[in-house]
């Protein structure tokens, strides 16, 4: 991306100053004011063209390049030469890279365009479910469930479909945020899950932030990696894919008492609960997969590259039992190639191909060229995140704008009646 050769390019010009300083080994305040306000100048240019914006990543490097003017403002009315040395102008150097460290980590990032003519509006609520003890916590208090919900704006008597989103190990609410406005943009209302100490970050109701459980994360990692004996895989699985299908009935629960309500408020009185689709990535992916099979209203499932954990239903003899009843809605797997072609190794071991078999209706796609996160907004948001957690040789933006327009199709088909549904196999 362009931002890297500028910060290259603006760290240089740091690292060229301190080199000024050390080889005359003075700090001359007249030459060092002339240079961190060109700094200063250069980081405004980059600023005003959009190189990276006015965004709060940006406050960091400002304040380092203020500083830098600040001091050497006072050093030249006070006229004194401070000796230069190395070790300071490393320090300086270091300080500065931690600074531009968030602009690095979060670059500008260009809004994904919606194809809806709906305006969108969007809240938040956290829920407490007092029928669970939350599992994580050794104080006795309920689980609390943190929404969001996007939904079109409209003055008029509108009934829209539901869908209900289920973020992957270490996303939150925001990881598919183009997708909700996709799909609110053209006449949806759309409710993103967070599963607290699943998420990588959630807000609870009193305010009180909560990250991932450490033991969830490091056990995420060691099924991941090769070598895991498919019974412990197995036995790390039920819990992950039993707390979220909890946490996907509960809110679905709610939603259907605040529609239920005479005088519900937005979203709810929008929502239509009897055409209701869920989709989620990752492991989200396998819960809306598990709860779609028995929640009634659900007209329609998307799992974005995941495993359908909770079809599986034992492990036991060396071989996965799982479960063949046909599933009962339509069923729409979309995966990376890579992802695709891996299963197709494990032949009847691989639950999602047993799932799709024996399903009334359901189409798998896979995509050239994407990696896991490609499914989510995270390449977008972070490039360098999304690159460590796997993305793929393919344009992100495009990437997720064409796997929106899939969903959304698929949606419409289904919840709406509406249009047709050219899904290719391969995109």
């Amino acid at each position: 991306m362009v931002i890297y050769w500028f910060i290259g390019v603006f760290f240089l010009a740091e690292a060229i100053k301190e080199g000024i300083f050390v080889y005359s080994k003075r700090r001359l305040p007249g030459i060092q004011l002339g240079l961190c306000l060109g700094e200063l100048l250069l980081f405004l240019m980059f600023s005003i063209i959009g190189v990276w914006g006015w965004r709060n990543s940006c406050i960091f490097p400002a304040a380092f390049l203020l500083w830098n003017l600040a001091g050497a403002w006072y050093a030249l009315v006070r006229k004194r030469r401070k000796k230069a040395g190395s070790g300071r102008a490393v320090l300086r150097l270091l300080v500065l890279a931690f600074c531009l460290l968030p602009v690095v980590l979060f670059p500008p990032m260009k809004p994904v365009p919606v194809s809806g003519s709906y305006a969108c509006e969007t809240t938040s609520y956290v829920w407490t479910d007092e029928s669970r003890v939350e599992s994580f916590r050794d104080d006795g208090a309920f689980r609390q469930v943190a929404v969001q919900f996007w939904y079109p704006a409209t003055e008029k008597e509108e009934r829209f479909p539901l869908v209900v989103f289920s973020h992957g190990a270490f996303g939150y609410r925001m990881s598919n945020y183009s997708t909700y406005m996709e799909l609110a943009s053209n006449g949806y209302v759309v409710c993103s899950v967070e599963h607290p100490y699943h998420a990588i970050f959630s807000e609870l109701e009193d305010g009180q932030i909560i990250m991932a459980d450490k033991d969830f994360i490091n056990d995420v990692f060691r099924v991941n990696e090769e070598g895991m004996p498919e019974e412990e895989v197995f036995a790390l699985n039920r819990p992950w894919i039993n707390l979220r299908t909890e946490d996907m009935n509960f809110v679905l629960d709610r939603i259907e008492e605040e529609c239920g309500r005479e005088t519900a408020d937005l979203p709810f009185r929008l929502a239509d609960t009897q055409r209701t689709g869920l989709m989620g990535h990752s492991l989200g992916g396998a819960a809306a997969v598990t709860v779609g099979r028995e929640r009634p209203g659900v007209k329609a499932v998307v799992d974005l590259d995941g495993t359908m954990l909770g079809e599986e239903l034992d492990y036991a003899d060396g071989k996965y039992l799982m479960n063949t009843e046909p599933y009962p809605v339509p069923l729409l797997c979309i995966d990376t190639t890579g992802h695709y072609e891996e299963g197709l190794m494990y032949g009847d071991q691989y639950v999602n191909h047993v799932i799709l078999a024996e399903a009334e209706e359901a189409k798998e796609i896979h995509f050239d060229d994407a990696e896991h996160m490609n499914f989510t907004d995270l390449p977008l948001f972070s490039p360098p995140l999304a690159g460590l957690l796997g993305t793929g040789k393919r344009d992100a933006r495009e990437c997720i704008m064409t796997m929106n327009r899939v969903v959304l199709e698929y949606f419409d088909y289904y919840l709406k009646e509406k249009g047709e549904l050219p899904l290719q196999e391969v995109y």
